[in-house]
């Protein structure tokens, strides 16, 4: 597979992938529709992007009569993952407390979401604790 890093996707590969991660399957009309009024693109520019991200390896498609049905053969978390760990190695150095710490430092931080991420890292311990036993 001539697939890229994860990591590199642009904002509209990102966008792309997203509408077909949320449909399951999706055509190039599917995606032109539902992103016409965010990026203002032509039909035929989303079907070259995708086009492209199948030759990069994260769509594959089969045909429905005259139309191409897009499937990905990545997963969101996949994608997801590998752009977090982009970040946390090129802009925190690997520091994972650094990451934490920066964004705790946020202006945009939600009520409720401190304790969220406490709960999170009690139970990746609990998680933890039983794969050791």
């Amino acid at each position: 597979m001539n697939r890229k890093d994860l990591h590199e996707l642009t904002d509209l590969q990102i966008a792309i992938m997203q509408e077909v991660w949320s449909r399951g399957t999706a055509s190039v009309t599917d995606v032109h529709d539902a992103l016409l009024d965010k990026t203002g693109l032509a039909k035929k520019t989303i079907g070259t992007m995708m086009t492209r991200l199948e030759k990069q390896g994260f769509l594959a498609h089969y045909a429905d009569g005259r139309e191409f049905i897009y499937e990905p053969t990545v997963t969101r978390y996949e994608v997801g993952r590998a752009k977090m760990r982009n970040v946390l190695d090129h802009l925190f150095g690997g520091s994972l407390p650094a990451l934490v710490s920066h964004a705790l430092e946020a202006k945009d931080i939600a009520p409720g979401d401190v304790e969220r991420v406490r709960s999170l890292i009690s139970d990746w311990e609990k998680r933890g604790k039983k794969e050791r036993k």
